[in-house]
């Protein structure tokens, strides 16, 4: 639903979020943080091309083919990788190749992109390049293309107000209380991660130093919050439609460990750990966290002028959607 599904991104086009004040929410993790990064922004479209089929030994001159078109884009866009900014990301799979028999002219075939960059008014601008490779492949192909733009996510804006108080709640509240119990399935889990994985985070490196972060690294859990960092000129390599919220509204987001030190967000480590009293207790925390800094705000209104203040000038251009008004969930 959050990445794949862009829930928060059609709530935010229909105005969801319109008459908020702020926007607070969490992430599962591995550590403990109010995220100062921002996230990539993406688009994700379906190209499809048609052509004509024919017998390819018999009357291959008839056929028009789908699959040369899909590969023709596909060269189009590598060539293109060269001449966009080098933080942004193109890929690509094939959804429909036309058939597995190799003697007949494909007449269908559907390529799906996904296009990522920093902002989402760079990837609205990298979109427009590759559609006219499509139009280009089509073209040389004889064949017919057309897209859907299935769904899209914007880029995160982290609201350094909201930010520095929610990191301030969440010092005041502390890690999750975990046990030794806790710490010794943490421990099982970290001996299936690779030795890249194991090793101490950078953020924990930069904030107590490599031997006490390789200490907490090697006890499993992370048992300490990290001090708020406000980087959002750097994007982490992945997408969530609490962009598109931020776009909306002041937003701060939380991370709050539900796993063990080094686990992968997409793994079946997490998976497995989130379900236990690790992430049972980390689910605790944060939400207490939360609590908080909600409180704090009711109690200071003058915190949410600041903070809208600091959005106008983060987003002055208003929400831009990644997908058009006629684009649906797809479910």
């Amino acid at each position: 639903a959050e990445e794949h599904g862009c829930g928060k991104t059609f709530m935010t086009r229909e105005g969801v979020f319109d008459e908020l004040d702020a926007a607070l929410t969490w992430h599962p993790g591995d550590s403990n943080s109010v995220w100062g990064i921002s996230s990539l922004a993406n688009r994700h479209i379906h190209f499809h091309f048609e052509g004509k089929t024919a017998h390819a030994a018999a009357a291959p001159q008839l056929g028009r083919s789908a699959l040369d078109a899909c590969e023709l884009m596909n060269v189009g866009v590598n060539y293109l990788r060269e001449h966009i900014i080098p933080e942004a990301r193109i890929h690509y799979a094939y959804l429909d190749v036309g058939g597995d028999a190799p003697n007949v002219v494909q007449g269908t075939a559907t390529t799906y992109y996904m296009i990522r960059a920093p902002k989402i008014k760079q990837v609205l601008e990298l979109c427009e390049r590759v559609f006219d490779i499509a139009r280009g492949a089509a073209l040389m192909t004889g064949t017919e293309v057309s897209w859907e733009i299935k769904q899209g996510l914007c880029d995160y804006i982290p609201n350094k107000t909201l930010s520095e108080l929610a990191a301030q709640c969440m010092a005041e509240v502390g890690a999750p209380a975990f046990d030794e119990a806790d710490y010794q399935l943490a421990r099982q889990f970290r001996a299936t991660l690779t030795e890249r994985e194991q090793a101490a985070p950078a953020a924990l490196v930069k904030a107590f130093g490599a031997k006490k972060a390789q200490e907490i690294a090697d006890g499993g859990l992370c048992n300490v919050v990290l001090p708020y960092v406000h980087m959002p000129e750097i994007a982490m390599p992945g997408s969530t439609d609490v962009g598109d919220v931020s776009y909306a509204v002041p937003t701060a987001q939380m991370g709050m460990a539900t796993a063990a030190i080094g686990t992968g967000a997409h793994t079946w480590q997490m998976t497995a750990q989130v379900g236990s009293s690790i992430g049972h207790k980390g689910m605790l925390a944060v939400g207490k966290a939360l609590a908080l800094t909600a409180v704090r705000l009711f109690q200071d209104p003058s915190i949410i002028e600041r903070a809208k203040e600091e959005h106008k000038q983060n987003a002055p251009e208003g929400y831009l959607c990644p997908v058009p008004d006629d684009v649906k969930p797809s479910l």
